[in-house]
């Protein structure tokens, strides 16, 4: 006898009968087909999981970033080529019977590296945090022999690799303390030396990496992505101690070389003694030291000390404190433009002061134009990008630095000719027409009004500087000129 059972669907409403035996085999071979091992039916499947995406005995790992890469366990070898092309799985293939037969010890990998054999490779130990392509160096007992600088060299190397192969391995528990502690150091060294530190990271940058590493070190220390911002700052760390010299020198030898580093080379192209003769007396002449101050501006803002932010903060510093002086000088120019023409519109006004205000008004002109031009293009221009070009082309024209420093000028010293010629201008119309004693009381508190301006802006213009007993005469001479720039270079570097 043969039993029947009904079989029917939403949209078949219909029955058909089958044998209750079909049902069974149905049922065992549905199981068969969804049911998986033992263990593994509640974990997560990731792409190392995936059996199409490595060949037998790889594993296949996914750095944060996107980039895959291979390892294989049983031979400790690490693989960036792909591995799913033939011809580099036979290389790679190659390359672990050669490491079969290194002896690598516990907690050691072998890197291999653009697809050659174990004779170049890159050998990795976990254990003491080190890396180089000599594996008798890398050995433990080896690197307690090693001196500081191969040291710095295998550390740079170790933590470049884990940059970038963060998946496969847990972090180094020290590798944690190691950043935050220098870190935390380039912060001290930044609060203690400001703008003349040389630490590879800004001080905006190590309270954000402090921030993220505390956290990730209490929360998040085995997710790759944090293995990897742990390798990309201590490459960068050792990296800088082994430029900085750290732990090879004592503390006098380590300021005097920081000191040599600070004194840049100089890279300006420079100008013929007859130019530099030239430059000079018109920086001390018509455009009355005016220029000084602007060459210590631009040579504050081109100094480059290890770290784009620091530039960046000194090109923007450079460019803000150059649109609010210029905007200044628009502002007085544009109000003595407006007195010397209303001077000018009065009828019976002498020669002498006619010429004199219209001196007056072209310089203040000439202020306002200049001074407009430089700010459009100053604050158009505030990209750190921008400042490398600026910059070059600052100190490499026919002039070099102080030439440049002369057009920067511009603006303050056509309007202090503007105020030379509208004061020469009233003083004119004062004296026009005027009785001989009412020309000397005219002259005499003029020359009274002219030695206090004179000594209140020479006391101004030096008060800021160290100043020596000499004579005040000596100042006006050649010999004091040169010694009062190199004050101002010096005052400029420090």
């Amino acid at each position: 006898m043969t039993v029947t059972t009904t079989l029917a669907t939403p949209d078949t409403p219909s029955a058909y009968p089958i044998s209750l035996a079909a049902v069974e085999k149905l049922t065992e071979a549905t199981k068969e087909n969804t049911s998986c091992p033992e263990g593994e039916e509640d974990t997560y499947i990731t792409i190392s999981h995936l059996t199409s995406v490595a060949p037998s005995g790889w594993i296949t790992h996914v750095h944060p970033r996107g980039a895959v890469y291979w390892t294989n366990p049983s031979h400790r070898v690490v693989v960036d080529d792909d591995i799913r092309v033939p011809a580099i799985l036979q290389k790679a293939t190659d390359f672990c019977a050669q490491c079969s037969q290194l002896d690598l010890s516990e907690g050691m990998e072998a890197h291999m590296i653009g697809a050659m054999d174990a004779s170049f490779c890159l050998f990795v130990n976990h254990k003491q945090c080190a890396a180089g392509y000599d594996l008798a160096n890398i050995r433990t007992k080896a690197i307690r022999n090693m001196p500081m600088g191969a040291l710095l060299r295998a550390r740079r190397l170790y933590w470049n690799y884990v940059n970038y192969h963060p998946s496969h391995r847990p972090c180094p528990r020290q590798g944690f303390d190691d950043a935050i502690d220098a870190l935390r150091s380039y912060y001290h060294e930044h609060l203690n030396v400001g703008m003349r530190c040389f630490a590879p990271f800004a001080k905006a940058e190590c309270e954000e990496l402090l921030r993220v590493l505390h956290s990730a070190k209490n929360d998040e220390r085995d997710l790759p992505s944090a293995i990897a911002m742990v390798g990309w700052v201590l490459k960068d760390v050792y990296s800088f101690r082994s430029a900085d010299k750290y732990g090879q020198v004592t503390r006098d030898e380590h300021k005097s070389y920081r000191d040599s580093i600070w004194q840049a080379p100089e890279l300006t192209r420079e100008p013929s003694a007859l130019t530099r003769l030239a430059v000079r007396c018109l920086i001390h002449g018509p455009f009355f030291g005016i220029p000084q101050t602007y060459l210590e501006h631009v040579k504050s803002a081109s100094e480059f000390r290890g770290h784009l932010a620091g530039l960046k903060q000194s090109w923007e510093t450079y460019t803000l404190q150059l649109v609010r002086e210029y905007s200044d000088f628009i502002l007085i120019a544009t109000v003595l433009l407006s007195a010397t023409v209303g001077l000018l519109t009065i009828n019976d006004i002498g020669e002498a002061c006619r010429v004199a205000a219209m001196l007056s008004a072209f310089a203040a002109l000439g202020s306002m134009a200049i001074g407009v031009f430089f700010v459009w293009r100053h604050q158009r221009n505030t990209r750190t990008a921008s400042s490398f070009s600026y910059l070059h082309n600052a100190r490499n024209n026919a002039l070099g630095l102080s030439g440049h420093a002369l057009l920067l000028s511009l603006p303050p010293v056509l309007l202090v000719w503007s105020i030379v010629g509208f004061t020469a201008a009233t003083l004119a119309y004062a004296m026009q027409g005027a009785s001989r004693a009412s020309t000397w009381v005219v002259l005499g508190l003029f020359v009274v009004l002219l030695a206090l301006i004179m000594a209140g802006l020479y006391t101004f213009s030096t008060i800021w500087h160290w100043q020596s007993q000499e004579s005040w005469w000596t100042l006006f001479s050649w010999k004091g000129m040169r010694k009062r720039d190199r004050g101002h270079l010096g005052a400029s570097a420090a």
